[in-house]
Order: structure tokens, then C-alpha cells, then sequence
């Protein structure tokens, strides 16, 4: 099976047109556009202080209408530095968390085996947390912070509706729980709720956003918050070994895929919903959720892996063509997959997307 996916994986980053994510430059091509997207007179920042890292951070800070901001190298430094600020203010080192939260999943514990830090896990693995599981856990044993994280990756991109999400933020404040928003998607929520970035990020006291998922970026993240809450994080950044010589490159990717890509995340959106719909209409594949909330959604497609690896790696090979992501579980008789929509979808109209799948699903899903 190892060798089967593998195969799939190499057919797949083999083919000139895929239905998910962003178009790949090659490490050449990317620091060629980031040479042309610098100007002559812009310089090095020097240990996170210079006009190109504090421009872009004030520029960041406005976006998300927040007093100041702070570029790290990673997400996962910066939401950690955000737990531990925020405990530290409160004298108390427990915090809410989804069972799903990056912190959990990807992170080795990372909250806890260096920032000394205890959680309680809010809320169904497979469902949005709700206020009455909040008010429970916090009823239990007091929490000093909470993480919500917008969308929920691992399940779908999905959100709580925007009142939900006020009465959330509403009822933290009133228990003096510090809410930190995990946005390491947050640019694919405006088209979701209607709203603002400023306007979603109001409802919390720090926000962190990432700059590779959506924006094509190379790596960088930025926290978001009052300048009392940054100026303590620039401490914490030092601490954690994340105040680099220089994050210069980091920092031009990010802001040249801000510029580029922010723009176009209401049309994913509805291509998202779009492509969702023909998807459901092919044998065994249904999405979740049926319709997407953001341009991110999981796809089930009931098949016996082996048997599907060997004939879409066949197709994709012939018509270079890729509809479907490699997985990141197979099962017995299906797999699940991750389709975030992003610019490559565009580079073919709908048309012969539809056309694709059609021909895809005689080939390869068709008994």
C-alpha cells in the first residue's frame, strides 16, 4: 500500500493542473518573484526591527484592527507565546482548548513541555464547540485562556455561526477568560460571515495568522494585540530563539501573497461550493460538510484504496490532470482527503473541471 501511495503522490505532483491549493514555483522561480516584488531601496530588517518587518507588521495590525502586531517565524511558537502571556497576566496556568487544536494534534504537547501550561479539551472532536461546553470546563476548574480556532481545519473549515460566536466572546470577557483566535486560516472567514477581518477580530483579545497556508507564503506568522500583550511577546519571542538575524524574505513572500491572494478569497469561496456540489454527485465521494462554510472542505470517497491508487494514478499520468489530493487516512474501504481551493483552480475554466471529473469518475471510481 506504502508504495502505491507513493506512486499516487508522485503522479499527482507530476501533472500541470490541480483542483486544490496554489500554483508551485520552483525554489528558483520563488526567489526570483521575491527579488522582483523588493525594491531597491528596502533593506534588511536587523532582530525584527527595520522599515520592512515594522511596515508590514503596522500594516498587519491595521488589517486585523489591532493596536500592534508582531512577525514570528512559525505559528506554532506564536500561539504558544500567546497562552503563556496571557496565563502569566492571569496567575493561572490553565487553558480551554478543542480536542482538535493544533496545539493538541501537531505540536508535541509543545503548551505544556515548555511553557509549563495544563488544558481541559472543549467540546466534541467532530463538532464546533459550543458556549455551554466552555461554561462547563471553566465551571471545573477556572481557565485562564481560551483558543477557538476559525475555521476548524480538522473538521472541514467549518464555524459557529456569527451570533454564537458573539455570545462566545461576550460571555469570556464577562468570566475574565482571554480569547486568542487561532487564524492560521482566518483569511478565509470574511466571505464566510460577512464580516471584516477587523470586525471578527474584535471579538478577541490576540490573533494569530499564518502566511503559508492560504497566501502561498514560505513560513511567517503574526500576532495581533494590544501593544502591552506585543511589547511582552517581543520578550517571549527572544526567549523561544525566534528573534532571527533576520526574517527578511519571510517577511516579502508574506506581503506580496497578502497583496496577491487576500483579494480572491470570496471567489474561492463560491468555487468552493461549486466544486462541493459535483463532487457529491459522483459515486461513493460526499464532502464535509455537504456545502463548505470557507474554500476548505474534506472529502470521503468509499473505495478500496489499493484499487484507487493504481487506476487515478494511471489517469492522472495520462491527462496530467489532478482532481483529488493525496489522502491523509485511508481506511479499509475509503479515504479522506483535504481540498483547499486556491488559485490553481482558475487555471481552467469550470467547465473542464466538470468535464474532468466526469471522465475521472468513469475511469477510476466507477465499479
Amino acid at each position: 500500500m506504502k508504495d502505491l501511495l507513493a506512486a499516487y503522490k508522485t503522479a499527482f505532483n507530476r501533472c500541470r493542473y490541480r483542483l486544490a491549493g496554489n500554483q508551485k514555483l520552483s525554489l528558483k522561480d520563488t526567489f526570483q518573484y521575491l527579488s522582483d516584488a523588493t525594491s531597491a531601496d528596502e533593506s534588511f530588517d536587523v532582530y525584527g526591527s527595520g522599515e520592512l518587518i515594522n511596515g508590514f507588521e503596522e500594516q498587519v495590525a491595521q488589517l486585523l484592527g489591532k493596536e500592534a502586531a508582531l512577525f514570528l517565524p512559525s505559528g506554532t511558537m506564536a500561539q504558544c507565546m500567546a497562552m503563556k502571556i496571557w496565563c502569566q497576566e492571569q496567575g493561572n496556568n490553565h487553558i480551554g482548548l478543542h480536542p482538535t487544536s493544533h496545539l493538541v494534534l501537531h505540536e508535541q504537547n509543545a503548551y505544556q513541555a515548555l511553557y509549563g501550561l495544563s488544558s481541559a479539551l472543549i467540546g466534541d472532536a467532530d463538532q464546533v464547540p459550543t458556549l455551554a461546553e466552555m461554561a462547563a470546563a471553566h465551571s471545573q476548574q477556572p481557565l485562564a485562556a481560551l483558543i477557538l480556532e476559525l475555521p476548524m481545519r480538522e473538521i472541514g473549515g467549518q464555524l459557529p455561526d456569527w451570533q454564537a460566536l458573539v455570545a462566545q466572546s461576550q460571555w469570556a470577557r464577562e468570566q475574565n477568560v482571554r480569547l486568542h483566535l487561532d487564524g492560521a486560516r482566518l483569511w478565509q472567514c470574511p466571505g464566510a460571515y460577512g464580516k471584516s477581518l477587523a470586525e471578527i477580530s474584535a471579538l478577541f483579545d490576540s490573533v494569530y495568522v499564518s502566511f503559508y497556508k492560504d497566501l502561498g507564503g514560505i513560513a511567517g506568522a503574526v500576532l495581533a494585540a494590544d501593544k502591552g500583550f506585543i511589547d511582552e511577546a517581543k520578550v517571549w519571542l527572544r526567549r523561544s530563539g525566534g528573534n532571527l538575524y533576520s526574517l527578511a524574505p519571510y517577511v516579502v513572500a508574506a506581503r506580496e501573497g497578502l497583496a496577491e491572494h487576500l483579494p480572491q478569497m470570496p471567489k474561492r469561496l463560491d468555487n468552493a461550493k461549486w466544486l462541493a456540489e459535483k463532487l457529491n454527485q459522483l459515486p461513493g465521494v460526499t464532502t464535509w460538510p455537504a456545502t463548505p462554510q470557507t474554500n476548505m472542505f474534506r472529502l470521503h470517497i468509499s473505495t478500496e484504496p489499493a484499487t484507487f491508487f493504481e487506476k487515478a494514478s494511471a489517469w492522472m499520468q495520462q491527462h496530467s490532470l489532478a482532481p483529488i489530493t493525496p489522502p491523509y487516512r485511508t481506511e479499509a474501504n475509503g479515504l479522506w482527503c483535504e481540498l483547499t481551493i486556491g488559485e490553481a483552480f482558475d487555471a481552467l475554466p469550470k467547465e473542464d473541471w466538470q468535464h474532468a471529473l466526469a471522465e475521472f469518475s468513469k475511469a477510476v471510481l466507477a465499479n
